[in-house]
């Protein structure tokens, strides 16, 4: 695969997607920090999230898991969705597997992989409305420091994804497909009745089906569906202790049977402990944080690694 320099990054790039800039139903986007996402040309959640952001959305999640995984060997992303934390995740990470079992994401997924493979991040980024490229608006650039320096953006790990669902059991889910934002696509849960999207049937298997002998930390987004994600990776977590960062909204894990302080008991039993992004310890009992959706599920034995953050 051709690296590009930062001299030849304009023109070889934009000949290189030539086929994708002329898919209306696409748009190229890109945050502060220069890299670059396509997502579909109605969506509006990505586009506002990424634009703001001087790092990758929600990154003091993705610091709190490169504080604490300094020499990560392989983590998981469940939830890909267009690969925002995935790629994250292999700037220092020396293995991601990336689940995303919505077909048309997981195209915009691969596509972005690759992309952002190619371009090099040096505090430059492509201005797509003047067709330039110009220097980010930051001093230095990047989201980590490693001894008072910023560390590298480019990604070196290897990626390997998965365009299927994770569940409880093996099978087949139906999913809805939620127009101008792929980040909120979901599973159909029983019972619940659907007038306005489309639906698609999924392949769903678990976890624990890949035999996976280690995994630093998994991360789990999938809108509510997490507690059945958890049922599906006991074995793993049993074997291998990873950190798990879940996101619980209380409203989501209703529609599938569940309440946050079921997955709470669950891993109070396999003897982890559970802190917000800031290092706080949450205790043992859920209770709902204001603007904080991420628990990060940590085994005991590396609960006092949890860095603190004033």
């Amino acid at each position: 695969m051709k690296q590009f320099s930062t001299q030849d990054w304009d023109i070889s790039l934009f000949k290189s997607l030539s086929h994708l800039r002329s898919d209306p139903t696409k748009k190229l986007i890109h945050n502060r920090m220069g890299r670059l996402y396509w997502v579909w040309a109605d969506d509006r959640l990505y586009e506002q999230r990424f634009a703001r952001e001087n790092g990758p959305y929600q990154v003091r999640n993705i610091v709190f898991l490169r504080n604490l995984y300094p020499n990560a060997d392989r983590c998981i992303d469940i939830g890909m969705n267009v690969a925002n934390n995935t790629m994250e995740y292999a700037t220092w990470a020396k293995e991601v597997h990336g689940f995303e079992p919505f077909g048309s994401t997981y195209e915009l997924a691969e596509e972005n992989i690759k992309l952002n493979k190619q371009v090099p991040l040096r505090g430059r980024y492509y201005n797509i409305k003047e067709r330039r490229t110009e220097h980010t608006t930051h001093k230095d650039d990047g989201w980590y420091k490693e001894n008072g320096k910023f560390a590298p953006l480019d990604i070196t790990g290897t990626i390997k994804t998965y365009c299927v669902g994770l569940g409880s059991k093996p099978g087949t889910f139906k999913m809805l497909e939620k127009p101008k934002n792929a980040g909120h696509n979901h599973v159909l849960a029983a019972g619940m009745k659907n007038t306005r999207y489309k639906e698609y049937d999924v392949l769903i298997r678990t976890l624990d089906s890949y035999q996976y002998d280690t995994v630093d930390f998994v991360k789990i987004d999938v809108e509510g569906y997490e507690w059945q994600v958890i049922q599906g990776s006991e074995q793993t977590i049993d074997k291998c202790r990873p950190t798990v960062q879940m996101e619980i909204v209380e409203a989501q894990c209703k529609k599938f049977g569940y309440v946050p302080q079921t997955v709470y008991d669950f891993f109070n039993k396999k003897g982890y402990e559970m802190f917000d992004y800031r290092g706080n310890n949450l205790g043992k009992t859920w209770h709902k944080l204001p603007g904080i959706m991420e628990t990060f599920f940590v085994p005991k034995e590396l609960a006092a690694s949890v860095p603190k953050k004033n």
